[in-house]
């Protein structure tokens, strides 16, 4: 547990997961049943991004601060917009978790685990003043096997490890499987780092070999995927998608390229019926 994501706050890749997942959220909550969330990698909820530790890297510079400069054209970017605003004007940024316990209605609720022992407990406050939000502190693959499946039957869990360990895309493909006999009609979100595209090409053959319906993946480049560099982007594998994500995403995009001034986005169908 050495990975600290302060140093990375509102980098580029923060902007496009929550982008997406603020978008998926949007469109589930378009009726009125009652939504399980659950963040399985939860960190700290919200981040100073006036603290040493991401004045060190900067790196929110090229991402959410290129975003905020001025009011976006696309709806889904504005928002996005939004729900940073609240906590931009104190140069604050809110982590997944509370961008989705903001979104929660009277029905949903939400499950955020954390196993960092200190980490867990900022999430804690953080996330104190939202009754329908719960904090867990269990292994992240364990926290979704002991929720999944939900009472409500309908719901999005976000997996986005810190790819510490070396085998975690190969721990992910056996976790999906496990998903699948769990429940195969979740949303699941899987962020991932684009650094070898071997372990990429993998993953994406084992979530298309399941069949699970719309299973489509997003990516965010940097540069080409094969690139002998540390990070040539990243991207999301999401099962059953839904329905006007990639239509939406495909709709922003060029404003979002525009803005950030580097970067490109493909997104693709894995597996659809």
């Amino acid at each position: 547990m050495n990975y600290r994501h302060i140093y990375h706050a509102g980098n580029f890749a923060d902007v496009f997961k929550h982008i997406l997942v603020l978008m998926m959220v949007d469109y589930l909550q378009e009726k009125e049943k009652g939504l399980f969330l659950l963040d399985a990698f939860a960190g700290l909820g919200l981040y100073d991004l006036n603290s040493v530790e991401a004045r060190k890297t900067e790196e929110f510079l090229a991402g959410v601060s290129k975003i905020m400069e001025q009011e976006r054209i696309n709806p889904d970017l504005r928002l996005y917009q939004n729900a940073v605003a609240p906590y931009w004007n104190y140069k604050q940024y809110p982590g997944s978790p509370l961008l989705l316990a903001e979104k929660l209605r009277c029905q949903d609720r939400l499950l955020a685990n954390e196993l960092h022992p200190e980490d867990v407990c900022e999430l804690e406050c953080v996330l104190a003043t939202f009754p329908a939000a719960r904090v867990t502190k269990v292994d992240a693959y364990e926290s979704i096997r002991a929720h999944i499946p939900p009472s409500e039957r309908r719901g999005l869990v976000l997996v986005d490890p810190p790819f510490e360990k070396k085998d975690e895309f190969d721990l992910l493909v056996r976790q999906m499987k496990e998903w699948k006999k769990r429940w195969e009609t979740g949303c699941y979100v899987i962020w991932y780092p684009i650094k070898s595209h071997l372990a990429v090409d993998a993953l994406h053959l084992a979530a298309r070999d399941l069949g699970i319906k719309r299973t489509w993946v997003a990516e965010f480049l940097l540069r080409e995927r094969s690139a002998p560099e540390s990070l040539n982007g990243c991207g999301v594998l999401v099962f059953n998608t839904p329905f006007q994500i990639p239509e939406r995403l495909a709709a922003l995009a060029p404003e979002l390229v525009s803005a950030l001034g580097y970067g490109r986005i493909e997104s693709y169908d894995l597996f659809v019926s």
